[in-house]
């Protein structure tokens, strides 16, 4: 995986690229995302506890980041 979002964690992402949230926020909700404890957790972890295609989501923020370049 190109930047290894899997390891990283959420609030960093967002951080980084804040186009992301629009991604994260289709595939967690909304509500999840003004939580801080659910930023603190690597995108790994959240895909694994929410049943989230962790592969798929990272495509999709690959290919928005892509798009951006």
């Amino acid at each position: 995986m190109k930047y290894h979002f899997g390891q990283k964690l959420i609030g960093d992402i967002l951080r980084e690229y804040p186009e992301a949230s629009k991604v994260v926020r289709q595939y967690f909700g909304e509500d999840r995302l003004k939580r801080s404890s659910f930023k603190i957790k690597t995108l790994e972890i959240a895909c694994m506890l929410f049943g989230v295609d962790q592969n798929r989501l990272i495509q999709e923020i690959e290919k928005m980041e892509n798009s951006r370049t």
